[in-house]
Parts: C-alpha cells; sequence; structure tokens
C-alpha cells in the first residue's frame, strides 16, 4: 500500500494587544491530533518569546508579526515567524524564528538532531555556508564563528537553508545572511529517518 502524506492545514491567528500584532499559523486537520496540538503549542509559546525579544526596556515599542511556511509535504512542516519591531525613531528591528516539525509526532527539531553523532556537521556545515557567503561577497565580521548546534534553520523542498540574524555576523544593512544547502550534498551525514531524509523518499 501506498503510504501518502498530506500537508496539514494551516489557519491564520491573531494574537494581539495594545502594542503588538502577530499573526502567526495554527495547524488543523492533522492525523495525529496529540502531534497537532504539540505543534500548536510550540508555534504560540514561540510567537510570544520572538515578541518579548523584541520589546526594549523604557522605549516603546510597537511590534508586527507575520509567518511564512517553507515546507509542508513528506510528513515536515517548516515555517518561519517573522517580528518586525518599531521603535519611533531609531531603524526597526526584525527576528526571524524557524521551527521544524515531524507531523506524526509534533517534535520541533533543532539543527544538531539532523545529524549523525560523530559526524562533525558543524565543521562540514561550516565550510559549505562560508563558501557560499564569500560567494555573494557578504562583508562578514572579522570573528566569524561558524554554525552552532542550534543554528537558525528551516526546510525548503530538497535544500536546507541556514540563516543567521540580524548583525549576528555582518552589518545591519546586509540583511539576513543565507546558505542553500542541497540535501543531497549532505546525504552522507545526515540521520536516518529524520526530517532531511524525509525530503529525499520518493
Amino acid at each position: 500500500m501506498l503510504l501518502i502524506k498530506f500537508p496539514v492545514g494551516i489557519r491564520n491567528q491573531l494574537f494581539t494587544t495594545y502594542n503588538i500584532n502577530f499573526y502567526y499559523p495554527s495547524v488543523f486537520n492533522n492525523v495525529n491530533i496529540v502531534a497537532q496540538n504539540r505543534m500548536n503549542f510550540a508555534v504560540y509559546e514561540n510567537m510570544r518569546r520572538l515578541s518579548l525579544d523584541l520589546i526594549v526596556p523604557d522605549i516603546p515599542t510597537y511590534i508586527d508579526g507575520s509567518f511564512e511556511i517553507k515546507n509542508n509535504q513528506k510528513g515536515v512542516l517548516s515555517l518561519s515567524l517573522i517580528g518586525l519591531g518599531d521603535f519611533r525613531g531609531a531603524h526597526p528591528m526584525t527576528i526571524i524564528n524557524s521551527l521544524n516539525f515531524d507531523i506524526d509526532t509534533g517534535k520541533n527539531y533543532k539543527l544538531g538532531e539532523l545529524f549523525k553523532p560523530d559526524s562533525n556537521y558543524i565543521e562540514v556545515l561550516s565550510r559549505m555556508v562560508l563558501e557560499q557567503l564569500e560567494i555573494q561577497e557578504i562583508p562578514l565580521f572579522d570573528d566569524y564563528p561558524g554554525i552552532s548546534s542550534n543554528q537558525d534553520y528551516y526546510i525548503a523542498d530538497k535544500s536546507l537553508i541556514i540563516y543567521f540574524q540580524l548583525y549576528e555576523i555582518a552589518p545591519y544593512y546586509v540583511g539576513f545572511p543565507y546558505a542553500i544547502i542541497p540535501i543531497y550534498a549532505i546525504q552522507d551525514i545526515i540521520i536516518e529517518g529524520g526530517l532531511l531524509s524525509k525530503m529525499l523518499s520518493a
């Protein structure tokens, strides 16, 4: 029997207070209701934390938020929450948080959980990312540290996109530096049955 993984349903939700208007996704129509609830709780909690991270004490802050669905196929839901803090004077600040779920369990995976133990994935990916950033001629800070085990990332079809926050490795005007890593190029070090291997399945 052919096992088909249908996309989950996505509804727009709005969290609003006197200074926050944040649209975020809510998952519905998933086969596993426990996994669905787990995903929705994680999305909501991350949205709230992102909003708090944008608030600057003693400075009036107004926050607008939205989201993007990066992947919704093959049992993998990858999405980004995007929060913009407006300080009514200073230049605005944006934070992007991404969540990457296995829809069967509702688990949100950190980058390090996608790779085999002792695979040296941090060094491998750091090198690949740096090569792409150099091709893009991104003016990196002198102390570029490479990636970390909890590096920001999302999944888009058969690609792993690794990105950095504003000011993390480059000046503000650069925006969010990112690198697109074809999953085929790293298939030897990914965990079998993990999110990335699911994306390579037929």
